[in-house]
């Protein structure tokens, strides 16, 4: 039975889509009829990842692509530096999924022996060189697969199925869970183009405020906040996914646009295609999200402001969720 390109591609999404939140695998939510033919498509002609990759165990890199703007107030990206930096390991005998953040603003070593902030990694040598020094930050052997999301991607896969529902926190209800009963995030940044007006408490966002959630780091708790704000925001596109928001070809339509505009990865079709089936049915208790602390802020000549990681916790994340079987 052969996939026609448009029946892999919703299945697709399960891969990709899920990727930019953070996750790999959803029960999708397409027409029903649709979604059982190319379930049974992937299942006649499509092998097993576990035999695709020749193992039990797939590591992913996930970059999101940081921006500016020209002169002429259009976005750039080139020689961008990585604005989110992800490392994933899908474990697939077991059906879990394990995602670790590294915070763009860590010293790293790059290959030329200088110390830099990790996400310079990207703007120097492109996503190999990403891979490349991420792994070894890491310690860990390599990466077997990237996914690169480009500059809009977020904001225009949120737009695609119709906004997100997010609770709205400061950083003090993030990372304490005080002072959750008021409140507002305000900031204004016009040649970023960011600017965060939102009160505490339950919200339905757009891509661009959504994004401007997710980016927001300008209070005390600065990037580890800004994590756990992206984390917010991809459980909720991941929650708007499985809860039968693509039920429409507007929806299935923008979705799919944003893949091809917006993502760019080394998993081959057969690969995505195989991956979504195995995990299709994956549960949240399934999935687990970390981030790597650090223990003090240094002012790194050339960069400002960065942060060295709390090594110490970093091994034990890093053995549990990365290398574990």
């Amino acid at each position: 039975m052969k996939i026609s390109k448009k029946a892999a591609w919703y299945a697709v999404l399960a891969v990709i889509a899920a990727s930019v939140s953070g996750t790999v695998g959803f029960s999708a939510a397409f027409h029903r009829t649709t979604w059982n033919a190319a379930l049974q498509a992937i299942q006649m002609t499509v092998p097993p990842p576990q035999t695709l990759f020749g193992k039990n165990s797939v590591r992913v890199l996930v970059v999101g692509l940081d921006y500016d703007y020209d002169p002429k107030d259009q976005e750039t990206s080139t020689h961008s530096r990585s604005d989110i930096i992800m490392a994933m390991h899908l474990d697939l005998q077991r059906n879990r999924v394990y995602e670790v953040s590294v915070p763009r603003d860590m010293v790293a070593t790059l290959p030329n022996g200088r110390q830099a902030k990790i996400n310079q990694a990207q703007s120097d040598g492109g996503i190999t060189e990403s891979q490349a020094v991420v792994a070894q930050w890491l310690g860990i052997p390599d990466f077997d697969r990237y996914v690169v999301l480009r500059i809009d991607t977020m904001k225009d896969l949120i737009d695609a199925i119709g906004g997100v529902d997010v609770y709205v926190k400061n950083s003090n209800c993030l990372r304490y869970k005080t002072d959750c009963s008021g409140g507002s995030i305000g900031y204004d940044d016009s040649w970023g183009h960011l600017h965060v007006h939102l009160t505490e408490g339950p919200h339905h966002l757009d891509g661009e405020q959504a994004v401007g959630y997710a980016r927001f780091r300008h209070d005390w708790c600065s990037d580890p906040c800004r994590i756990m704000r992206q984390q917010q925001v991809a459980k909720s596109i991941l929650e708007r996914l499985k809860g039968g928001k693509l039920n429409t070809l507007l929806h299935i339509t923008a979705l799919l646009d944003v893949l091809h505009k917006d993502v760019e990865t080394n998993l081959t079709t057969q690969e995505q295609l195989s991956i979504a089936y195995a995990f299709r049915d994956i549960k949240p208790n399934h999935i687990t999200m970390a981030q790597i602390p650090y223990i003090r802020e240094v002012n790194l000549p050339g960069y400002g402001s960065s942060i060295v990681a709390d090594d110490r916790v970093k091994a034990q994340l890093v053995r549990s969720l990365l290398l574990s079987p």
